[in-house]
């Protein structure tokens, strides 16, 4: 049924699914016919989504959340219109590309070309249209060696890719998307959340359920949590997402240890808290908050920002939020609760792709679409690191600041060196998949201030003293053959730089 209200692109009204399950079991058709006649069957009811309201609105990105058996996928069904529900009413606008079991309508017997021309009439597309898309479907799967090989041959994840292809070879008007980045490799993935980005940016609505907090924070505009088919919570990312890692979080900590690098007051969620990681990390500034999820640099660097641009000691970004609600702020990152609280607000941006991507761009700052003198804040985390001239870097992200505007930078930093002795040196690390040429050093706030920003380094929270550092360049084959959470050994320094 199309929605009457013309903001909104879907409209769930008090929607319950029941469904009879037999309490017993009947092995054959004559077996069913006799009890059947003898009014000997018998069923329990069993409601898979109880009451359920919502609305989604024109262009957002619309997450569920929940436990295994709650209902998120029986929830994207009926609004697909796959299953009709029991009660209430579900209204959409526009034409529908649900993205559900994946590969459903695929014959084992025929080759993924023939394949290709099935699911796409499966989905209502006529011949001659697959055949002009046939070289695009084909070269977003990336099979093209594979393409006159029976599809029984072939894994879940090459089927997953050649469904995903032909599913978003046309820009629909609402995207249904359950689960499916969780199938195949990292590299595809990536590849789908990329396609679903591009449909996002071109205006199509989306729908997704995931299990991956880190994903619906990443892609999510507004989160529904059902948990044991009842609604539970609807809200803003942050504060859904915050809730229900918080139910998990209680439930994993019964069999997880985690060691405990700091406690007190997280500067983004304002509670008294934990920061853990996993025993043996020695990367202490990646702790997280054991409420919000935010991890301890990121903290560190919001409470640096609160207290020394607006001048509010000991507070929080949860309290404070109408003072940055009106801001301008760019951050570097595409994930973590800093970025899914930050959201909520008009002015806030934040860059998308891999950290080499995304280095590439702070690495041009001009190419970024920002105005001179627009912005109040840009946040940079590790990119900073990755960078090949961070003074060029600086000094565009600089133009981009309005006076008083500031740069903050949450780098690792090395006191026993200099940031300009590891720029001259040509060795390069791969550290996470990004190039790693800059090493910062007790220097930092003075090379800041040569781009023309008053500047100051702040130790937030110091565990080792400048001996301990390892040098990237005496260790060098340890560390290419070590995670860095295992590897770095840093205190927690934020940089921070204010606009004259």
């Amino acid at each position: 049924m199309a929605v009457n209200n013309k903001d909104y692109a879907i409209k769930v009204d008090h929607v319950t699914m029941k469904f009879n399950m037999a309490s017993e079991r009947v092995d054959g058709l004559k077996e069913y016919v006799i009890k059947m006649l003898k009014h000997q069957l018998f069923y329990r009811e069993f409601i898979a989504v109880d009451d359920v309201s919502f609305e989604v609105k024109k262009g957002e990105v619309f997450g569920i959340v929940g436990t295994n058996g709650s209902g998120k996928s029986t929830m994207l069904k009926i609004v697909s219109g796959i299953l009709e529900a029991s009660s209430g009413t579900v209204e959409t606008v526009g034409k529908i590309a649900p993205l559900i079991e994946l590969g459903a309508g695929f014959d084992g017997d025929l080759t993924a070309r023939e394949n290709i021309f099935l699911n796409g009439a499966v989905l209502g597309y006529d011949k001659e249209f697959i055949e002009e898309k046939f070289t695009s479907i084909v070269d977003f799967a990336e099979l093209w060696d594979f393409l006159d090989m029976p599809i029984k041959n072939y894994s879940s994840g090459m089927v997953a890719r050649i469904a995903f292809a032909i599913a978003t070879v046309v820009k629909p008007d609402i995207l249904i998307v359950d689960e499916i980045l969780a199938v195949g490799d990292f590299l595809f993935q990536q590849k789908c959340e990329n396609r679903i980005r591009e449909l996002m940016a071109g205006g199509t609505t989306v729908l997704i359920v995931s299990h991956s907090i880190d994903q619906i924070e990443k892609l999510c505009d507004r989160v529904l949590w059902i948990e044991k088919s009842k609604p539970k919570m609807i809200g803003p990312t942050f504060e859904v997402c915050n809730a229900y890692r918080n139910m998990e979080r209680g439930q994993e900590e019964q069999k997880r240890e985690y060691q405990t690098v700091y406690k007190g007051k997280c500067h983004l969620c304002g509670e008294m808290v934990e920061f853990h990681n996993e025993p043996g990390m020695t990367y202490h500034t990646e702790a997280f908050c054991s409420h919000c999820g935010v991890t301890l640099r990121n903290s560190d660097a919001v409470g640096v920002y609160l207290s020394e641009i607006l001048h509010l000691s000991d507070a929080d970004l949860v309290t404070c939020k109408e003072k940055i609600a009106d801001k301008k702020i760019l951050c570097s990152s595409n994930q973590g609760a800093l970025v899914a609280f930050l959201k909520q607000f008009d002015g806030f941006r934040n860059l998308e792709g891999t950290s080499k991507e995304r280095s590439a761009m702070i690495e041009h700052p001009e190419s970024l679409g920002v105005q001179d003198s627009s912005l109040d804040l840009i946040f940079v985390e590790e990119l900073m690191t990755c960078v090949s001239d961070p003074r060029r870097v600086i000094e565009g992200l600089a133009k981009l600041l309005k006076p008083n505007g500031a740069l903050i930078l949450t780098v690792p930093v090395y006191e026993s060196m200099d940031t300009r002795s590891r720029i001259k040196n040509k060795r390069k690390v791969y550290r996470n998949g990004a190039l790693v040429q800059t090493q910062w050093g007790k220097d930092a706030a003075d090379y800041l201030q040569q781009t023309g920003l008053d500047s100051k380094m702040i130790c937030c929270h110091r565990w080792y003293q400048p001996e301990e550092q390892p040098d990237l360049d005496k260790t060098y084959d340890i560390l290419c053959n070590t995670h860095p959470s295992y590897y770095y050994k840093f205190n927690s320094w934020v940089v921070i730089g204010k606009k004259r």
